[in-house]
This record gives C-alpha cells, structure tokens and sequence, in this order.
C-alpha cells in the first residue's frame, strides 16, 4: 500500500513538473521577446567505417538557429547540478523572459561542457518514419557555438558564442553549430544491417524542453542504399534527402567538412 501511494507522489510530481514547463513556453512565446527557430540542416558527411569489428555510420550534423532571437543559454551554478536557462530577449538586447530548460553536462571525451538533450539520431528503414534500425535512436548532448554562418562568409569577429567552458552558450541568428562526423558521438552502429534503404533522421531539440518559434520543423533526414559485397563488407551511397532550398544552407552546402 505504500508503494502504492509513494508511485502516485511520483507521478503527480511528475504531471506538475510537466504542466509548469508548458506554462513557461507559452508565456515565454506571448511576451515580446525574439525566438530562435532551430532547424537541422541536411545531415551531410556520410561515411561507414570499420571501428573494433563494428560498422559504424559517421556522419556530419548541423542545427542552424532560421529564427529573430537568439538561442541563448545561461548557467546557473548549483551544489549539485548546474543548471541551464533560456534568456529570451528583445530586439535591444534586453532579457525579457527567463525559463529554467536543461542542465550542463560535462562530457569528458570532448573536454568541455555540453547542454542535455539537444539532440536526436535515428536509423529508420523504408521511409524516415519507418521502424527504428536497432538500437539506432540516440538523444545526444552539444556544446553550443556559433560554428558558421547558413549564407555568406563566417568571420570570426561576428561569433557571439564560442565558448564550451561553464559560460554562456547558444546559437546567433543566421548561424550553425556543427559536429562534425570525425567527432566522437556523431555516430550510429550499424553492424550486421541488411541491404535495403535506409534514413539517417536528425531532429534538433527533440523533446521541446527549450523555447523556440516552432517545434514542427526540426528534422531532417539523409536517405541512403546500404548494399554489400560478395565478402560481407558493407557500402552505402546517398540517394536522396529532405526537402530544402538550395542556396538557403539548409540543404547543406555551406556545411565545412572539418
């Protein structure tokens, strides 16, 4: 019986937590404040490598801030956690709404701090909402930097964030973080799959914990054949992706491959 009660405490907890994030979206969205929109650019840079007898899927990944605010996190420094917040501010550069969304996570492989899920990676197969490849669906952590603008030249004297210590961290209008696929977690296992066609989908922000324009266009996806030779070994060519502008950045042409 006190099990009982102690799991109804924890999920009513859980129902208010839930109930209250809403709130402070939609309060944030109504105030006047600019919001970022983030969108993922056109997964790019595939390549199947061997790695410890696995068959590992790299790849490129960029989520590009199409929106008039700044996608802005600050942390905030508690005994155990630290915690990050969205800065939502005005066209004079002035913090309007604050709303608690993610922690900062140290991640020891890249040196630096990261935000909690930002992002996810899937394999699906026959369509980008088929079936789930595997284990193929990975919700990853990024350091958040102005990396390179989506149009035009990227100097470095125009980057407002480029810092993966414990600082701010976030995306300007009109620029892309990137991961590059030679990075340690840009990648998917997928040893021992069977020929057919598949889809690398990439969906920035995927649990819509931080505050943005909209929420409804933040995948992209990279179709690919994945067939093998007569010794087992697999090879995948890249046949199609999701829809784009050519010339907007989206499509991924800007995108430095290193």
């Amino acid at each position: 019986m006190k099990s009982k009660f102690l799991f109804y405490i924890i999920i009513s907890l859980g129902l208010v937590f839930g109930l209250s994030l809403l709130t402070n979206v939609d309060a944030a969205k109504q105030n006047r404040g600019l919001l970022p929109d983030l969108q993922t650019v056109v997964p790019d840079h595939l390549q199947l490598v061997n790695e410890q007898q696995r068959e590992i899927l790299r790849f490129s990944n960029g989520i590009a801030n199409t929106g008039d605010g700044d996608w802005r996190l600050r942390p905030d420094f508690q005994p155990t956690v630290t915690v990050a917040i969205q800065e939502i501010l005005d066209a004079d550069g002035n913090i309007v709404d604050e709303v608690l969304t993610s922690t900062y996570v140290f991640h020891p492989e890249h040196n630096h701090w990261h935000l909690d899920k930002i992002a996810l990676f899937e394999v699906r197969e026959g369509s980008p909402t088929g079936p789930v490849v595997g284990a193929n669906s990975i919700k990853v952590t990024f350091c958040l930097i102005d990396w390179y603008k989506l149009v035009g030249n990227s100097p470095s004297s125009e980057r407002t964030y480029f810092d993966c210590e414990t600082s701010y961290q976030g995306i300007s209008p009109g620029w892309v973080d990137q991961y590059h696929q030679a990075t340690v977690g840009q990648q998917l296992d997928i040893t021992g799959v069977d020929e057919g066609t598949y889809y690398l989908v990439s969906t920035a922000n995927p649990d819509g914990i931080y505050i943005e324009e909209d929420t409804q266009n933040n995948t992209a996806w990279t179709e690919f054949e994945l067939t093998r030779e007569s010794n087992g070994n697999p090879k995948i060519k890249v046949t199609g992706n999701s829809p784009c502008v050519l010339g907007s950045g989206m499509c991924g042409e800007n995108s430095p491959n290193r």
